[in-house]
């Protein structure tokens, strides 16, 4: 400011030159924004007395996890009775408190009646620029990919598989007796791998950017995922929901610089979703429903994590995940809310599972809730325990203590009305190791155990997936420890197994106590795998991913009923059909019909001898493929029969007429194969007979023109013939004598 006196005073007040004191004094402009505010719908109307208890139960009830109020900063409109309006405006102290609020609060419920509507205050300005008359958007042009399911109408009742060789991705029609038929094949058509989903219905394929699905009779692109370095993927049961894990956590301003300024509309993800690794999608629309973050322990290091990350139950209406050692978190489908805004705490958790049925009441016929089982270790003086529990409601359906417990496992029979929880328990010297079987049967009224006892370690159980009497198989050992592998998970010797079936008996006139009796054991094996059919009865033993032994063995439960009948033993009847041997095996896979098995050496697991084998379900080698580079075969999957158990029986019944309808088409189908061959040789011979007559003719008219232009044909010496003699000489027999 400039120095004044008597003589230079300025004339008025805008003369005065406050430019030093504005700078001295200069405050920092802030942009003014209100993203740290959020709208809150749908409260109970109040007194203006209740405000205060009101905001004291929103802040400690709902908003408890998103960050605390500012000093005054709720503000409820009032009526001009003095009661509220039924809406709030909260501040929060950061927007990132705010983000947090909404993702909380909408949805919560306030009351039994009453869900809280949660929005950012911004939404509000952006909704008020709605113009006032509807434009509907541009319609988007059809495009029509074909029936996603439309393999299922082949007239010869075929099934697909995919085979991933090299850079090469192939689909083929499965034949009986002749050499695959191809339907398409692309190179570079994955980055990583193949996957089909759970009903058959997709083909997914692995890319940096993300994943690709494709179906329809063509197989054409029908939706792309937009996750970047995805190395995971799995299907919810019918197939609307795709989970999809990447190991780089989401970085928004990295999936632009991928896509491209002109792609970059494409990138699916917000601020939101910024360090998340795990993704949910609506299948049908490839809209991100919900995207998670890892959990993490208080040190910020991630928390031991399985994969899938998210199970769902069979009903989709719900989807949970285990924070190992501490809690189970259920959300519900579509909203992706927490179910009731809050994980269960279940101290020690190691792992659970769904029901994979939906169950019916047997007195009522009612639907019966959803069931999830989960298992919890010994802890001081607390038993380990085995707990089914009901959702939505978190009923406790059924409990099992346990003791001595070093491990267990749970396997749901596919009807849902079993489940075997394969424990394993420490001897009394804590020097070794046997197993026990606890089965639930969850089908049944305040759901039993029955329990088996083992005196060695089962390494491995399989359910028989159709039968009434619920047959298991097991894989058992004195040695349960595995033997050393190399890098790709060979194993460099076999170790002694053995293989034991096991079936339900029904209390009546020869047996006295239901449960479980063992039907029949096969000692000394090698096996490290059981593979029992889709349609059960049928199973294989297998030694695979050992350098030293790669047997095979075809057993049908059901062979020999006579022997069975005759000596009172249900298990005689299992018998084996063959034996066989795939050098290098390392994967087993039956169709979807049970009628073929399929082992192959994958170039993932090892370089030599890559391939794979057709097997019919009686252990016959039907083709034998050796190809370089081989690394997948994948049979397609089959959705569920809609046929009635009913319908089902009646086929049973007439199976024979059936067959030889069957078997007559195979004939016809065999001998066109024959006749289209012997047709194509014919066509072959007669293209060549038409251009030796072809060439003749241009011969002998060329001849006929060089000799009318003077031209001599050269004469042979003496003008006699040549005679070519040609000796073969051949065995007729060959006799040795010893003297």
């Amino acid at each position: 400011m400039v120095a004044y006196t008597f003589d230079n005073l300025p004339k008025s007040e805008e003369d005065i030159d406050f430019s030093d004191l504005e700078r001295k004094f200069a405050v920092p402009e802030q942009e003014e924004t209100l993203e740290n505010v959020v709208v809150v719908d749908n409260l109970p109307i109040i007194d203006q007395g209740k405000i205060e208890k009101l905001t004291g139960a929103l802040q400690k009830n709902v908003f408890k996890n998103a960050g605390k109020f500012k000093a005054n900063g709720v503000h409820m409109p009032l009526a001009d009775e003095g009661k509220t309006k039924g809406y709030a405006f909260i501040e929060f102290e950061t927007a990132q408190q705010a983000q947090a609020a909404v993702r909380l609060g909408n949805g919560f419920p306030l009351e039994r009646s009453r869900r809280l509507q949660v929005n950012p205050f911004m939404d509000v300005e952006r909704y008020t620029e709605v113009e006032d008359e509807y434009r509907a958007p541009p319609a988007e042009p059809f495009i029509d990919h074909g029936h996603l399911r439309s393999w299922l109408g082949d007239e010869f009742a075929r099934d697909q598989f995919a085979t991933h060789v090299g850079n090469n991705v192939a689909v083929y029609w499965n034949e009986t007796a002749q050499p695959a038929e191809l339907i398409t094949a692309r190179d570079n058509w994955t980055g990583t791998r193949v996957q089909w989903s759970p009903l058959g219905s997709y083909m997914c394929t692995f890319h940096r950017p993300g994943l690709a699905l494709w179906g329809g009779p063509e197989f054409k692109k029908l939706m792309r995922v937009v996750h970047p370095f995805i190395t995971h993927a799995e299907f919810s049961p019918s197939e609307q929901y795709l989970v999809t894990f990447s190991s780089e956590p989401i970085s928004t301003e990295a999936v632009d610089k991928m896509l491209g300024a002109e792609e970059q509309h494409q990138n699916p993800f917000t601020a939101d979703d910024e360090g998340h690794s795990v993704c949910i999608w609506n299948v049908r629309t490839g809209t991100l429903m919900r995207s998670f973050a890892l959990p993490m322990n208080k040190d910020g290091t991630p928390v031991k994590t399985t994969w899938p990350q998210f199970k769902w139950s069979p009903s989709e209406k719900y989807f949970a995940r285990m924070t190992h050692g501490s809690s189970i978190s259920i959300y519900e489908a579509p909203s992706m809310a927490l179910l009731d805004k809050k994980s269960m705490k279940v101290a020690g958790i190691q792992d659970f599972s769904w029901c994979p049925r939906v169950l019916e009441d047997t007195r009522t016929g009612a639907t019966r809730p959803e069931m999830l089982a989960y298992w919890t270790p010994e802890e001081g003086n607390l038993p380990a325990r085995v707990t089914v529990m009901a959702v939505p409601s978190r009923e406790v359906v059924r409990t099992k203590n346990l003791f001595s417990v070093f491990s267990a496992s749970l396997h749901w029979h596919p009807s849902g009305k079993m489940m075997c929880v394969r424990v394993q328990r420490y001897t009394k010297s804590k020097k070794s190791r046997f197993t026990n079987l606890e089965i639930f049967r969850t089908g049944e009224r305040d759901v039993p155990v029955d329990v088996v006892e083992l005196t060695d370690s089962a390494v491995a159980f399989d359910w028989e997936p159709t039968c009434d009497n619920y047959r298991f198989a097991i894989l058992h050992t004195d040695d349960p420890t595995p033997p050393p592998t190399n890098a790709n998970g060979i194993a460099m010797s076999a170790v002694k197994t053995n293989v034991s079936f096991y079936a339900f008996e029904r209390k009546g006139k020869l047996v006295k106590k239901e449960g479980y009796a063992l039907l029949k054991t096969l000692p000394n094996k090698t096996t490290t795998s059981l593979k029992w059919s889709p349609h059960g009865r049928h199973i294989v033993l297998a030694t695979m991913r050992t350098v030293t032994t790669c047997t095979l063995e075809f057993y049908d439960a059901d062979f020999d009923q006579t022997a069975a009948t005759k000596s009172g033993k249900p298990g005689d009847a299992i018998s084996l059909l063959e034996s066989a041997e795939h050098y290098n095996i390392t994967e087993l896979e039956w169709d979807p019909s049970g009628r073929y098995v399929v082992t192959s050496a994958s170039a993932w697991r090892q370089l030599a001898d890559t391939g794979y084998i057709v097997w019919d379900f009686k252990g016959q080698q039907l083709q034998k493929i050796d190809i370089e580079d081989f690394k997948q075969f994948l049979w397609r999957p089959r959705p569920q029969s809609l046929l009635s158990e009913e319908q089902k029986r009646t086929i049973r019944k007439d199976l024979k007429s059936y067959s030889r309808a069957f078997d007559e088409q195979d004939e016809r189908r065999l001998h066109a194969a024959d006749a289209e061959l012997m047709s194509q040789r014919r066509r072959l011979i007669s293209e060549w007979e038409t251009w030796r007559t072809q060439v003749a003719e241009l011969l002998a008219a060329e001849t006929d023109k060089a000799l009318a232009d003077g031209y001599k044909l050269p004469i042979a010496a003496d003008n006699e013939d040549f005679v070519v003699e040609e000796i073969v000489e051949e065995i007729i027999e060959e006799k040795e004598e010893f003297i």
